[in-house]
């Protein structure tokens, strides 16, 4: 992915807590790539939502997983669209 700038969004359940697990994930992530990152959209939600998508594309879903990502899942993710 030359040129190319990722667009991360991340929806998370505002009312249940979830912003240090989100701002952290993101910071780790952001350390690595921020250079190839165009677009952080954060977007609060409601009734548990933690969910990811990368240009578009929902590529984790608490969900539909019923579980948390683990950071290294995460990570390897996000960086399979820098391929």
């Amino acid at each position: 992915m030359s040129d190319a700038q990722l667009q991360l969004e991340v929806e998370y359940c505002a009312d249940c807590g979830y912003w240090p697990r989100t701002s952290w994930m993101l910071g780790e992530i952001l350390t690595e790539i921020q250079h190839l990152v165009g677009e952080v959209r954060l977007v609060p939600g409601t009734r548990g939502v933690f969910e990811w998508s990368v240009n578009g594309q929902l590529v984790f879903s608490k969900a539909a997983m019923g579980r948390f990502p683990e950071l290294d899942e995460l990570k390897e993710i996000v960086y399979a669209y820098l391929d």
